[in-house]
C-alpha cells in the first residue's frame, strides 16, 4: 500500500537543532524521515548497507554521518540490533494522529519493540506532544500485565467480591486432576538459526511465527519454516516482498516439513 511522508520545510531547513549539521547530515536526516523501512514511531530497523545504497553512499559513509547525528542528539543507532531512532521524528509527524483509533494498535506494537534502554527517553518526548487523556491511555496500555492483575485483585478483595456465603455447601466430589503440562513455547529469534534471513526482515519472520503459533496455524517446526524462508531469499527471482505474509503461509502450508506435535 502506498504512503506519503511529509516534511515540514520550515521546521527542517530553519530548525535551530540543525545549525551544526553539514549538507550530508541533512541529506541523511531527510532519508531517515522518509526511508522505505520507516514506521509510524521513528524507531525502526535499518541496515547501513541498504540505507547507504539508497542515498548513493557506502555503509561506512552512512555510519560516519550517523555518528555525527548522534553527537548532535538528532538520532541514535544500535549497530548490534541494527535499529535507528530518529529523534526529530515528531517535529515532522503527528504524535496525536498515531494515538488515534486507526493507528493506536500498530503504534503500541511498535513502541513495545523499542529497546528498553531507549524507551523512557522515547516516551518522555512522545508524551510531551499528547493531551492528558492520550498520555493516560499510553501509560495504561504499556503498564505490565502483572501489575494490572495485582491491582484488579486488590480491588476485588476490597469490594468483597470473593466472599464465600456461609450457606454454600462445599463440593466434596473428587475433582479431575488438571494437566500440568505446558504447551511447547516458540523459540526466540535468537534461538532460531536466522542466518539465511536478511537482518532487516528477521523481526517480521519471528513475529509471523508467533502469530501462527497463537492462531493454531503453525503446523511445522519453526526452524523448517525459517529454512524455507531462507531458500526464498537465496532465490534470484523469488525474493519475498512481504516477509510476514510468506512466513504465515509457509507456517501452515510448507510441503514436506515435519508437523509440530
Amino acid at each position: 500500500m502506498s504512503r506519503q511522508r511529509t516534511i515540514r520545510d520550515q521546521n527542517f531547513w530553519r530548525s535551530p537543532r540543525l545549525l551544526n549539521c553539514t549538507t550530508e547530515d541533512k541529506v541523511a536526516l531527510l532519508h531517515l524521515l522518509t526511508a522505505p523501512d520507516s514506521n509510524i514511531t521513528g524507531v525502526y530497523p535499518l541496515v547501513p548497507r541498504i540505507a547507504g545504497a539508497e542515498i548513493g553512499w557506502t555503509a561506512d559513509q552512512w555510519l560516519q554521518v550517523i555518528h555525527r547525528l548522534q553527537d548532535e542528539d538528532l538520532a541514535r543507532y544500535d549497530n548490534v540490533r541494527l535499529i535507528i531512532w530518529v529523534k526529530i521524528w515528531w517535529d515532522h509527524h503527528s504524535a496525536t494522529q498515531v494515538t488515534g483509533p486507526k493507528l493506536r494498535a500498530r503504534a503500541l506494537e511498535e513502541i513495545r519493540r523499542i529497546p528498553s534502554e531507549w524507551l523512557d527517553d522515547f516516551l518522555n518526548d512522545f508524551k510531551e506532544r499528547l493531551s492528558d487523556d492520550q498520555q493516560d491511555w499510553i501509560d495504561e496500555s504499556l503498564r505490565p500485565r502483572s501489575k494490572r492483575y495485582v491491582e484488579e485483585e486488590s480491588i476485588s478483595h476490597g469490594c468483597h467480591i470473593d466472599t464465600v456465603s456461609a450457606n454454600v455447601i462445599p463440593n466434596t466430589k473428587p475433582q479431575p486432576k488438571l494437566s500440568t503440562k505446558t504447551p511447547t513455547s516458540l523459540p526466540t529469534s535468537y534461538e532460531l538459526d536466522m542466518s539465511g534471513i536478511p537482518p532487516e526482515h528477521r523481526t517480521d519472520v519471528h513475529r509471523a511465527l508467533v502469530k501462527a503459533k497463537v492462531s493454531g496455524k503453525l503446523r511445522h517446526r519453526p526452524q523448517l519454516v525459517v529454512n524455507a524462508m531462507a531458500e526464498n531469499y537465496r532465490s534470484a527471482s523469488g525474493k519475498p516482498h512481504n516477509a510476514m505474509a510468506l512466513t504465515l503461509y509457509l507456517s501452515e502450508n510448507l510441503n514436506g516439513g515435519n508437523e509440530v506435535n
